[in-house]
């Protein structure tokens, strides 16, 4: 089975500095989550290669592999989409590229019009069978569009797909952290 993940930004979740409390938090809670979709038989994870939630997902995919006989796809959607990210995010993401099991590019050029966004959404959505979003409505984000057109595809497709909200969060930390 093939899982995508997405979510918001670091910015998106007032994340400025790569030692915030939040991140590690959020890393813990998906290395469970990921652990649970390895153990109901995800064999591949895709992600695009976004900062925040992804790349923390992927950090953790790494981590784990060890235990676990899982692939990581890296699905950049086109060329130079990283090139507003600051220097410890790009090596971040090509320590991630260097280390994962597959890469390559939706699109094989650079970013030319919106449309190809959602051609790069179908596209993830066609080639895996379910998604983990990290998504709440009440806190407005990218991650938005992904999120409503994987409900469209349901709407003829098969597919699973689990948003995950602040409240979850919430509960994960209640049940691991000592307030």
């Amino acid at each position: 089975m093939k899982t995508l993940i997405a979510g918001y930004r670091p910015y998106e979740l007032g994340i400025f500095k790569n030692n915030d409390p939040k991140k590690e938090v959020l890393t813990d809670f998906l290395r469970h989550k990921i652990r649970e979709y390895l153990e109901t038989g995800t064999e591949w994870f895709i992600i695009q290669g976004y900062t925040g939630i992804e790349l923390y997902a992927a950090k953790c995919i790494l981590e784990i592999r060890e235990d676990y006989d899982v692939g990581l796809a890296v699905l950049k959607p086109f060329h130079d989409f990283d090139e507003r990210y600051k220097d410890e995010e790009k090596i971040v993401l090509n320590e991630i590229l260097a280390e994962c099991d597959f890469h390559r590019f939706i699109f094989e050029k650079p970013y030319a019009n919106p449309g190809m966004f959602r051609q790069i959404n179908r596209f993830l959505l066609e080639n895996t069978d379910q998604a983990i979003i990290v998504y709440d409505e009440e806190t407005p984000s990218k991650t938005r569009f992904l999120y409503n057109e994987i409900l469209e595809f349901q709407t003829d497709n098969t597919y699973n797909i689990e948003r995950i909200q602040f409240d979850e969060i919430n509960t994960f930390i209640d049940s691991r952290y000592d307030s």
